[in-house]
């Protein structure tokens, strides 16, 4: 699948650069721990399910830190990618060789088992998740899925995908898990294949969908999926594209005996669910539609409106609402209470053509007017699903580049991302008082712990400088600040790492140089 480059506009940036394809919904949510088994970038943590430990990527080093005991250690080599066993003090790492693949105990950072399978992927590893009962650890490969016992690292099987597995997730209540495949084209139209995975018997069923790859969204109750990109076409080398239903929802009963596609809607995803299933939230883009789609022909839209809409589908009916939204995309999260959808319109996307006013005042400050819900101009709103209103927040410009969610569906701790791509700005939004502020304070990124209320917030400290003889070397520090207010540290864990990065004064700020 070629994804086509589509244009994110941050209110502080002129220039538009090519990047990978976000949608409306936001990926950027941290409140459930962060998302284990993806490569874990530099600046980046993921937290244990039960809270108790981190795991926090640097550039030289992987840290992990125990909330308990309140320590922090460097793991013995450097990770790709890491998952938390969902019960007990367990850990499973990919190495960043993308092939060794290590079991810790957090608690005594022990090596229990040390694996490394044969892979057919010369990337190595190209995803990892661990079985709801914790018993199997599973690895992407080039077209299979690789099992592996979690308790004592022997393989446990393979599965066939037959295309590189790009998505997985679990099936609730099951033993089965849902992996996708690489996207082909077929007379210029999309098909992928889903396979069913039944882990404890390793029988596999096979369907193909008419859709490009993207994240897979289950039903609490495991018995209904949607798949939907935000952009499937078959590539700029293709002028003969004869697919009249760019980018659907696709919907996909998983039945006993063998998924089964159902339809697709019109609209585009990534889809989001809320935690009870009664409803998922996806988009759609009137120059980016097939009328015919519409069972209802009286919800079309019109192609004179507003060019996106907001697509509420009820999972079981799949009757849907739409909510026009303007001519300018703005990113979409799905807020605690399952209903309202936060709008972050710091950031736009363009797919093709938009109007977006930038203005730049006499002391540089960049001022945009944007139309979102008719004549409101707002940069931070909520938009209530079962209402179709919208209601701006007051306050500072918060952007939700990197947040968290408390348990109590109301507070809301987001990271504004910095020019120098070393971190954001902290800002606290109250969906209460329909409000948000900034805090003053830059971390390098936030975390949430399993109590919903205590925030990670991890800070950049300046470099120290050790002499050695006649040696003098710099190492990079950072502190782990525990808060239940984004400002004050309940209690904190600082770290120094072990590997120099710098031999002598030539570093103006002495840290991430």
């Amino acid at each position: 699948m070629t994804y086509k480059s589509f244009c994110w506009l941050p209110l502080l940036m002129l220039s538009c650069m090519p990047t990978n394809i976000q949608g409306g919904s936001n990926a950027n949510d941290r409140s459930n721990g962060g998302t284990q088994g993806e490569t874990l970038l530099t600046g980046a943590m993921i937290v244990s399910p039960d809270g108790k430990y981190i795991v926090a990527q640097r550039n030289q080093t992987s840290v992990l830190v125990n909330v308990g005991n309140k320590t922090a250690r460097e793991l013995p080599t450097q990770i790709d990618r890491f998952v938390f066993a969902k019960v007990g003090e367990r850990g499973f790492a990919v190495l960043s060789d993308h092939i060794t693949v290590v079991a810790y105990d957090l608690k005594t950072q022990a090596e229990l088992w040390r694996a490394a399978p044969s892979f057919e992927s010369s990337n190595g590893v190209t995803l990892a998740r661990l079985s709801d009962d914790d018993g199997t650890l599973l690895l992407g490969d080039q077209d299979r899925l690789l099992l592996l016992n979690s308790q004592s690292g022997k393989a446990a099987g393979s599965v066939t995908v037959g295309s590189i597995p790009t998505e997985l997730s679990l099936v609730p209540g099951s033993k089965d898990v849902l992996v996708l495949g690489t996207t082909r084209w077929s007379d210029h139209k999309p098909q992928t294949d889903l396979v069913d995975v039944n882990l404890e018997t390793q029988v596999s069923n096979t369907i193909v969908i008419p859709n490009c790859s993207a994240p897979i969204v289950v039903n609490p109750g495991g018995t209904r999926a949607f798949v939907s990109p935000t952009f499937c076409e078959e590539g700029a080398s293709s002028s003969a594209s004869q697919w009249t239903n760019p980018d659907p929802v696709s919907v996909v009963d998983l039945l006993p005996e063998s998924p089964a596609f159902v339809k697709n809607l019109p609209g585009f995803g990534p889809a989001a669910m809320d935690s009870a299933g009664q409803r998922v939230i996806a988009y759609l883009d009137v120059e980016r539609m097939d009328a015919s789609m519409f069972d209802d022909k009286g919800k079309v839209p019109s192609l004179t409106g507003p060019r996106y809409h907001i697509l509420t589908i009820d999972p079981v009916t799949l009757e849907y609402d739409l909510a026009p939204i303007g001519d300018v995309l703005p990113r979409f999260v799905l807020a605690k209470d399952g209903h309202t959808l936060i709008v972050d319109a710091t950031v736009q996307q363009i797919r093709g053509e938009a109007k977006v006013q930038v203005n730049i005042d006499a002391n540089g400050n960049f001022t945009a007017d944007i139309k979102l819900f008719g004549s409101i101009s707002s940069l931070l709103g909520e938009f209530d699903t079962l209402t179709q209103q919208y209601q701006p927040l007051s306050g500072a410009a918060a952007s939700l580049d990197r947040f968290v969610q408390l348990g109590d569906a109301v507070n809301v701790y987001t990271l504004k991302m910095t020019a120098d791509g070393l971190g954001g700005d902290l800002y606290h939004i109250d969906l209460t008082a329909k409000a948000a502020a900034s805090l003053g304070i830059s971390l390098r990124d936030i975390g949430l712990l399993a109590d919903g209320k205590t925030l990670v917030l991890r800070e950049r400290l300046p470099a120290v400088q050790v002499k050695t003889g006649t040696n003098s070397d710099w190492y990079r520090r950072e502190r782990f600040c525990f808060s239940l207010d984004g400002t004050t540290c309940q209690w904190s864990v600082d770290f120094q790492d072990s590997v120099p990065f710098q031999s002598g004064p030539t570093c103006t700020s002495y840290h991430d140089c």
